[in-house]
């Protein structure tokens, strides 16, 4: 079948409809730009769609990032005294937040509880505990800017309700970013890990 050409506006640049004969698809075309082709498989459109309704369930959608937070990683805490985090790649994400669960030390930490991203800054996230308690809480960061804010306590982890010392920390220079690709965690003292995980989640 010849192609046919409808014109749908006048002047330079105008709007086009063309039936391809070679593909059999409906061609919507500017300035020898094709803009849109209709096909038997669906639609592919090149630029901007603006709708003012939207309906379906959206199944058939692909290529795009669902919300809410992702799992990046969870790693255990029970050894040595430096623990890092397996490699992460941040470069899709916008946040992350960062769970400790139950740490635990085989001695008095003799000093504060650290994180450092590699080529970042030493955060100080917690004082010192002993052996007696087990560390608990989280912490978000802005991957834009390093900023970052979290609360952690201290309690036991038979506890339903953590009432043990607990301390805030506020971060303007972490140095995390989506550059980042591991993050290490430790005291300032020397004591070993013996209990606990982390776990790193990132929202896009």
């Amino acid at each position: 079948m010849a192609n046919s050409i409808n014109s749908i506006s006048t002047g330079t640049g105008g709007l086009q409809s063309t039936a391809d004969g070679t593909s059999g698809n409906l061609l919507i075309q500017k300035d020898a730009g094709t803009i849109a082709t209709f096909s038997s498989t669906g639609v592919v459109v090149s630029g901007v769609v603006a709708a003012t309704t939207l309906t379906g369930d959206g199944s058939a959608l692909t290529g795009i990032s669902s919300g809410g937070l992702t799992e990046i990683t969870d790693f255990a805490t029970t050894s040595g005294t430096t623990v890092t985090s397996p490699t992460l790649d941040l470069s899709t994400y916008k946040l992350i937040y960062l769970v400790c669960n139950g740490i635990g030390f085989t001695a008095d930490t003799g000093g504060s509880f650290q994180f450092t991203p590699n080529g970042g800054t030493i955060c100080d996230a917690f004082g010192g505990f002993s052996n007696a308690n087990n560390l608990f809480g989280g912490w978000w960061v802005d991957l834009s800017n390093g900023i970052g804010q979290g609360t952690l306590n201290i309690g036991y982890p038979a506890a339903a309700v953590i009432t043990g010392e607990g301390a805030v920390r506020t971060w303007v220079n972490t140095g995390l970013s989506t550059s980042t690709t591991s993050i290490s965690f430790t005291t300032a003292g020397a004591a070993t890990f013996d209990a606990g995980n982390i776990k790193i989640y990132g929202l896009k």
